[in-house]
């Protein structure tokens, strides 16, 4: 079993579920009388004749479940619910019988409930009465064709000898068997373990298919099955194990994918571009350490994912020992990481080390207005680019020394969808590339910063963008990475932490006006308080709940009244979008948020820049370390 290679033996067992590792469930006992009776009445717990789905008292526990991502046979999306890990088994047994040709007619899985022998109202029953059902460890099929029954011997034979009453072949049982789940049919109180054994009565529940053993061993079942098509993921204690996908699914709600970013010894952070797709609803990732986490919703974010968009967004995140760091998802989505530098110690980063330099933020590139040329000389007017064209983008404000560019990337007006990759010149290659720095959708406006390194050109320092669709591009930089000197500043990072939530009451720290919930109008400031001893901030910027088209822009607050000329990020109606800045700090320590049109801005502290800071830029070659589309992640 703890091989995952149970094919060829039967997995049974009578421990309770939470004593194998799975939850604890809440259970309407009163603790303080001592007693594990439940009580009647029962307070939050509604019973609806077949089990208490659905009541107050269970809110927290089936947040805890997932259900099947995709249709098998019948069933559609979400047809049955289970425990994360066990999931997975009962979808590879319905997805090889159905591919056998045994037909589904109906099926269940999760049903808060005591056993049947207690009428499965837990009223005045104890915990132990509870149904695997109540963790979706247990299923129920074709329920019509295969009834519960109990058997008596024929003519004074065994009870075992008996024929069941089933439309099931006996490779359908091997089939369940493969998957680690015990049939029913074989009957309770230790069932029937062959025609020969000797009883008088059997209860037998050829309808009924349950997982009897733990988390873990459920894991490696689904590993020994699915044959490679796993990934590396660590549960809420912090522990790192395999998990699996069946085909076709995404990686599930809650899931925290490893990614190991393959750092150099001595690194402390990584700078990461983290691409979100094949989404099933609204959600957010977070990038976190890999050790034990609570369960349930983060209180920050570093991208927010939409059904049917590929959507992109840097992020500087703090890595282990082991150069790893792990990928929470608020709702079931793939994710691709694509690495571009790592942050280190002076001592560590050695000849590589790199300090941050701010400038004024300059639009550089708008192929809406300006003329353009590609890398091979060739200029045009104005836009759009095509797809498929190498387009240079030369920033003479930098020093030739500069090692790589931190600009805003904007994609508008896109002929169909497709993706955006910035990197030297030199290092863009025809055809399709093997990282991205943004995503966009037909006739989408969207945003994403980029650490784009840089080599000589004519004019001074460039780099070149490569989009696969026809586009418009407009490039803002707002800073570089240079050699250590006295002018630059060193990365320092914090625990991540919301400043401000507009959808929420967030207080002016210059006038200490307090505002809840109020959307931001058009040319409204948003003033935060950035920590103290920050030259600059790095901050996480989500726009949502835009009233119309538009963009906001970060910025010193000495500079937010005339900061129309350049963005930080785009919102739609309807959209949520994010996007990464550094902003530099005015000296009354605040920066700014301007909103070109209303709508609620969150604001997430990621870290801060300033001669002090301890972490140098370690540039690297843009390198794609995980994509959880493919086998292994």
């Amino acid at each position: 079993m703890s091989a995952g290679t149970v094919a060829t033996c039967l997995v049974s067992g009578h421990d309770e579920p939470d004593s194998s590792g799975w939850p604890a469930p809440p259970f309407p006992s009163d603790p303080a009388s001592g007693s594990d009776v439940a009580v009647v009445p029962m307070p939050g717990w509604r019973f609806g004749g077949f089990g208490y789905n659905g009541s107050p008292a269970l809110a927290e526990w089936e947040a805890m479940l997932i259900g099947n991502q995709t249709s098998i046979g019948p069933l559609r999306p979400n047809t049955l619910r289970s425990m994360p890990d066990a999931l997975p088994l009962f979808e590879g047994f319905l997805r090889d019988i159905v591919a056998g040709g045994y037909r589904i007619t109906d099926a269940g899985m999760y049903s808060f409930r005591c056993t049947s022998g207690s009428g499965k109202s837990c009223a005045g029953q104890t915990r132990d009465s509870l149904s695997n059902h109540s963790w979706g460890l247990a299923m129920d099929m074709n329920s019509g064709a295969n009834p519960e029954m109990t058997y008596a011997g024929i003519d004074g034979a065994s009870a075992c000898a008996t024929p069941v009453k089933t439309d099931l072949p006996h490779w359908v049982i091997q089939t369940a068997e493969k998957w680690g789940l015990y049939w029913g049919g074989y009957g309770w109180n230790n069932g029937c373990t062959s025609p020969d054994e000797v009883k008088p009565t059997a209860t037998r529940d050829a309808t009924h298919f349950e997982f009897r053993g733990s988390p873990e061993q459920a894991r490696a079942i689904v590993a020994v099955n699915y044959g490679g098509a796993c990934l590396s993921t660590a549960n809420d204690a912090g522990t790192i194990g395999p998990r699996c996908l069946a085909p076709g699914a995404v990686p599930g709600q809650g899931w925290r994918v490893v990614v190991d970013t393959k750092a150099p010894t001595g690194a402390t952070a990584a700078l990461v571009n983290i691409t979100m797709t094949e989404a099933l609803a609204p959600g957010y990732v977070t990038a976190e350490p890999c050790g034990a986490a609570p369960a349930g919703s983060r209180s920050s974010s570093n991208g927010n994912a939409t059904p049917g968009q590929n959507v992109a967004n840097l992020a500087i995140v703090p890595i282990d020992s082991s150069g790893r760091f792990c990928l929470y998802r608020s709702q079931p989505m793939h994710t691709i990481v694509d690495v571009q530098g790592y942050f280190a110690p002076a001592r560590s980063a050695g000849t590589k080390a790199a300090l941050y330099n701010a400038v004024p933020p300059q639009r550089v590139m708008d192929t809406r207005v300006s003329s353009f040329c590609a890398s091979d000389g060739r200029c045009n007017d104005l836009g759009p680019v095509r797809g498929g064209d190498e387009m240079a983008v030369t920033t003479s404000m930098l020093p030739a020394n500069a090692v790589a560019a931190l600009a805003n990337l904007t994609v508008t007006e896109p002929a169909e969808a497709g993706y955006m990759t910035a990197d030297a010149c030199s290092a863009l290659t025809p055809g399709p590339q093997t990282h991205s720095n943004a995503n966009f959708g037909a006739g989408q406006t969207l945003a994403n910063l980029a650490v784009v390194p840089v080599e000589a050109g004519t004019a001074g320092p460039q780099f070149c963008t490569y989009a696969t669709a026809q586009t418009q591009t407009i490039v803002d930089v707002q800073g570089y990475f240079a050699p250590v000197s006295p002018s630059g500043w060193g990365y320092s990072a914090v625990p991540t932490q919301r400043l401000v939530d507009t959808r929420s009451c967030w207080t002016d720290p210059a006038t200490g006006t307090q505002r809840c919930g109020q959307i931001n109008d058009t040319g409204s400031i948003v003033r935060l308080k950035a920590p103290s001893g920050a030259s600059a901030v790095l901050i996480n910027l989500t726009l949502t709940d835009a009233v119309a088209n538009g963009y906001a822009t970060a910025v010193p607050c000495s500079s937010a009244e005339g900061a129309t000329g350049q963005s930080n990020g785009n919102a739609s109606v309807g959209g949520v979008a994010a996007n990464l800045a550094v902003v530099t700090v005015d000296p009354d320590g605040t920066i700014c948020v301007r909103v070109s049109a209303p709508m609620h801005v969150i604001v997430d502290l990621q870290g801060t820049f300033s001669p002090s800071g301890e972490l140098r830029f370690m540039p690297t070659a843009p390198t794609r370390r995980s994509d959880t589309r493919l086998p292994g992640g």
